[in-house]
């Protein structure tokens, strides 16, 4: 494969992921959110306690849209806050139970996915996950020089 089929392919993936974000998904109780919402829940999830900033600085999303979405879902009772710890004025956001009723079913959605990339990837040697990762890293550059 050369480079510009890898651009392509990146570019795919990354058109039909855009497309994607379009889109509501109904969870249990007939709770309606989106992706990006979902995906925030999802982070919450995996690391109990995460703030706001280090939400936005690990996905590269503005601290508005992190604020925004933690709003949004906090009206919704999902998510809540307590004093993090981590000093200053910062506060940790967790799930309610209904927040990690939506974490598990979320979670089942990519379960598939994961399982293959994970089996996929387990068969590379470590130079090859290097090289994934620096092209990936190449990407990200690239797509940040054009913002």
């Amino acid at each position: 494969m050369d480079s510009n089929q890898v651009l392509v392919k990146a570019y795919r993936l990354i058109n039909l992921y855009n497309s994607t974000q379009k889109k509501a998904r109904t969870y249990s109780g007939g709770l309606v959110l989106y992706p990006a919402q979902a995906h925030m829940i999802e982070v919450i999830g995996d690391e109990a306690g995460i703030t706001q900033s280090e939400i936005a600085s690990a996905y590269m999303i503005t601290k508005g849209a992190v604020s925004q979405t933690v709003s949004f879902l906090e009206e919704k009772g999902l998510v809540f806050k307590r004093p993090s710890g981590k000093g200053g004025r910062a506060t940790g956001l967790y799930l309610s139970e209904s927040g990690m009723s939506v974490f598990r079913e979320h979670r089942e959605l990519h379960r598939d996915m994961l399982n293959q990339v994970g089996e996929l990837a387990a068969q590379l040697p470590p130079e090859s996950v290097s090289i994934l990762e620096r092209i990936s890293d190449v990407i990200e550059s690239h797509i940040r020089n054009m913002q």
